[in-house]
């Protein structure tokens, strides 16, 4: 007898990985501080977005632990020709509390709706969850653990 989906959907598969909340970035953007690139080859328009400040933290119970300040970075952004997309290209340098310096990096898409437009604007909201997707690095060198230096991160916003 077959199971009706209702009775099956909660069940998750064994053996696949999961995924887990690991990481909260926070970058600080100023409104102010875009630079608008302009049309490319591609027929995206792309706008230089420096992130100055802002901080990388675990989430509680996450390991290996990080607690950094971002002390310089941007974004580069490429708008799709119908603005529904935008695509992400984040990379900066953060200082732990430790004082070991790491580079980061994401690369990702947007979804543009309203919220996404009001913080291009200049409003400051973080990005509602579900609106992108990226995948993140870091390039760290001791005494960060091993295990921080080989994981691959994925987000979901």
């Amino acid at each position: 007898m077959a199971s009706s989906p209702s009775s099956t959907s909660s069940a998750s598969p064994s053996g696949f990985p999961s995924l887990q909340p690991a990481y909260y970035c926070r970058l600080n953007v100023e409104a102010g501080e875009m630079c608008p690139i302009g049309d490319i080859y591609s027929g995206s328009k792309s706008v230089y977005v420096p992130t100055m400040t802002g901080y990388i933290k675990s989430v509680d119970g996450f390991e290996p632990k990080v607690d950094a300040q971002v002390v310089g970075g941007g974004d580069f952004l490429y708008f799709d020709p119908s603005n529904e997309h935008a695509r992400v290209n984040v990379k900066g340098v953060a200082k732990s509390e430790a004082g070991s310096i790491f580079t980061f990096g994401y690369t990702g898409c947007i979804n543009i709706n309203e919220d996404i437009g009001k913080i291009f604007s200049g409003v400051p909201l973080s990005i509602p969850f579900g609106q992108s997707t990226t995948n993140h690095y870091f390039e760290v060198r001791s005494p960060f653990p091993v295990s921080f230096r080989v994981n691959k991160i994925h987000g979901l916003n």
